[in-house]
């Protein structure tokens, strides 16, 4: 079965202080991000739209404690898992997460 991608970009996952650059891509039923480094082992994500409990705006954070930027989502699962990226139109991409979910 092919899942429609209904939006893409580059984005910097925000894990504490480390980050990893990569695709976010948006389906009909996953968000999936893949880094472009893969040697930082910081990975591979997809998650199922319907396991998104909550998607707030949020910032990106130098060192992981200083605010830098506004430019941030930050997506919660149904077991509590945080997943924050760093991406350009913030808004349009909570607007989607939250109408797809």
């Amino acid at each position: 079965m092919n899942a429609t991608q209904l939006k893409r970009c580059y984005a910097t996952l925000q894990l504490g202080v480390g980050k990893a650059d990569g695709r976010l891509t948006l389906t009909d039923n996953i968000l999936h991000f893949e880094a472009l480094n893969k040697q930082l082992s910081l990975g591979c994500y997809a998650i199922k739209l319907n396991n998104i409990s909550h998607v707030e705006k949020c910032s990106g954070k130098a060192s992981g404690l200083i605010p830098i930027t506004t430019s941030g989502i930050k997506i919660t699962t149904k077991e509590n898992y945080h997943l924050e990226f760093i991406l350009a139109e913030p808004d349009e991409w909570l607007n989607c997460l939250q109408a797809a979910h």
